[in-house]
């Protein structure tokens, strides 16, 4: 008795301390979901207190539970230390490894993240700080139109135009597609028809954002993209095919009604058709026609290893000896399998791959709104992955690295035991 007396005092107070870190860790990651979608000083601030309070928050028992729990634990470990592996072959410099190795510190930031959305109430607030964010981007996105927004990046009035608020319109229109599911799943949740209703035009504002007020091409397909997968989660046939004709109804309307699409995809076929005539690889689709034509050659020079860190950094700048061009097509090859298959080869694509079969099947075991914003996530980053970086580009790996961990978190509890998306 008189042992316990005295190591209660001190016990209690590594409790208080332990607790005090471990608050720290999750809040910095409610706050890192805030920072997505409006500010990268906010991410960058909560991933520091978020590792600093992880450190020392213990509790490792409880975390490594968590993580052994968890399929995406294993396929981001194994992508990571091949990866590290890969340095002892790469021709890059050293200065070019340590960006590439920083850029993809944010897998194994995953695995964090994982252990500090364990319980659900943590889930549900880092969701609803996400949407806090969006909202107050979607909200300035349409003042943007008629008034002046001091924190706006685009300083454009009227319709036709893009109006990117916090981010570039790339990562705005994503972040935005994700946001429209998490809408679309918390009205298919509410069990109000007002609330119903409201999350409905809620969303709908948002895809009207995304075709009508940005420019960027790729939150107009991610956005279609989207919806077409989550109509397909429709459990009655019938319902769901007249979705799909509905989805796709709409989206013929809004491509039609929208001078921002009608313009970008003129702009597209006309890009595609200098660059087979002429190869002219000065614009959006012919730079990534000629990188997605020189990484697949690259590919085949070392399929099975890859070129290691920043090997297609090293090959392509010996293809584009142009500055301007090489500034944009020397970085990534804006395609992110085609990207892992040049660096990291056949094992890197598979493991990534793997990544996203742990959506796959999280999708499997969710039910009803769940399983729509799965469905809606999972669409998004596989989509982007054919068209940009979704873990090479800052904006978007904060968007994908966050809410990716954030969703398989709740494995492999159904949705009515995990709580509401």
């Amino acid at each position: 008795m008189t042992d316990l007396a005295l190591n209660a005092p001190g016990r209690g107070w590594l409790d208080r301390t332990t607790g005090f870190f471990d608050g720290m860790a999750r809040w910095s990651a409610v706050g890192l979901l805030l920072g997505v979608p409006t500010s990268i000083a906010l991410v960058n601030i909560s991933i520091l207190f978020l590792l600093i309070g992880w450190a020392f928050s213990g509790r490792w028992q409880r975390k490594w539970a968590a993580l052994k729990a968890s399929p995406l634990t294993l396929p981001v470990v194994l992508l990571s230390l091949w990866m590290l592996l890969g340095v002892a072959w790469t021709e890059a410099d050293r200065k070019v490894v340590g960006s590439h190795l920083y850029v993809y510190s944010k897998l194994p930031l995953m695995l964090v993240l994982l252990t500090v959305f364990d319980e659900a109430r943590w889930r549900q607030r880092a969701w609803w700080a996400f949407a806090f964010g969006c909202l107050i981007t979607l909200g300035s996105t349409y003042a943007s139109i008629w008034v002046h927004i001091p924190w706006a990046d685009s300083n454009q009035r009227g319709f036709g135009v893009s109006h990117h608020i916090f981010n570039d319109y790339i990562a705005q229109g994503l972040a935005m597609s994700v946001f429209i599911a998490w809408a679309v799943a918390q009205a298919v949740d509410s069990k109000s028809p007002a609330l119903r209703w409201g999350w409905a035009l809620i969303a709908a504002l948002g895809v009207f954002s995304v075709t009508h007020l940005l420019e960027g091409r790729t939150g107009q397909v991610t956005v279609v993209a989207m919806g077409l997968a989550m109509v397909m989660t429709i459990e009655s046939a019938r319902v769901r095919w007249a979705a799909v004709l509905l989805v796709v109804a709409g989206a013929v309307v809004l491509a039609f009604s929208s001078p921002l699409i009608v313009a970008r995809v003129t702009q597209a076929i006309a890009e595609a058709r200098q660059y087979d005539s002429a190869g002219v690889v000065a614009s959006s689709i012919g730079a990534r026609l000629d990188m997605w034509n020189n990484a697949w050659g690259m590919f085949l020079d070392s399929p099975w290893i890859g070129h290691g860190p920043g090997g297609y950094r090293v090959l392509s700048t010996a293809i584009y000896s142009i500055g301007a061009q090489c500034s944009v097509s020397c970085i990534h090859p804006h395609n992110q399998y085609l990207f892992f298959m040049v660096d990291h080869g056949l094992p890197g694509l598979l493991m990534y791959l793997w990544v996203l079969g742990c959506l796959a099947a999280l999708l499997w075991r969710s039910h009803g709104a769940q399983r729509a914003l799965v469905t809606g996530f999972l669409a998004v980053l596989f989509v982007d992955g054919f068209i940009n970086g979704p873990f090479w580009v800052t904006t978007e790996r904060h968007l994908f690295a966050t809410v990716l961990p954030l969703l398989m978190a709740a494995w492999p509890a159904p949705a009515s035991r995990s709580g509401r998306p």
